[in-house]
């Protein structure tokens, strides 16, 4: 497992217009926490992909079309 602030990947997603969280994560899926609120966790191996837990608030800032 992976940690990441909030605010490295706020900086990682201004650098990447247009990128979906997924993709600048290089992960299968992200799904919203209510309870995290400054830090993004990835997981490495979830029945085999790759998948990171983000605060509510961030999905929703960079969720897909």
């Amino acid at each position: 497992m992976t940690r990441l602030a909030r605010v490295e990947v706020e900086r990682l997603m201004e650098g990447r217009p247009g990128s979906t969280l997924e993709g600048a994560l290089e992960v299968f899926e992200v799904f919203a926490s209510g309870s995290l609120t400054d830090e993004i966790y990835i997981l490495d191996d979830v029945a085999g992909k790759r998948i990171a837990i983000a605060p509510t608030s961030l999905k929703e800032k960079y969720r897909r079309g």
